[in-house]
């Protein structure tokens, strides 16, 4: 009886332990969203015409690439840049 109990307690333990650890990355599809509304604004486009890739970690913290088509202005590439929180740190125009 005794050693189920300890058994309980360590499993329990864990699971705070690792739950509290997962809730310390940020969610990557609030990622994207911040990253497309701050393109479309921006840019001056709808966040239809924002096409971005995956959520990619980076040494500062976490990054998204993307293209916004701005029309007659063509297509304009772009870079979301957050911190290790989630924090949008700069949205980086590629230059040409």
């Amino acid at each position: 009886m005794r050693h189920s109990a300890l058994f309980l307690a360590a499993s329990l333990g864990l699971v705070l332990a690792s739950s509290a650890f997962a809730s310390d990355r940020p969610d990557p599809a609030k990622l994207t969203t911040k990253c497309q509304d701050k393109a479309a604004k921006q840019f001056d486009v709808k966040s239809d015409y924002i096409q971005l890739q995956p959520l990619q970690a980076a040494d500062s913290g976490y990054s998204i690439a993307g293209i916004a088509d701005a029309g007659m202005d063509g297509k304009k590439s772009f870079t979301c840049q957050f911190d290790k929180k989630g924090k949008l740190a700069n949205l980086v125009p590629e230059a040409k």
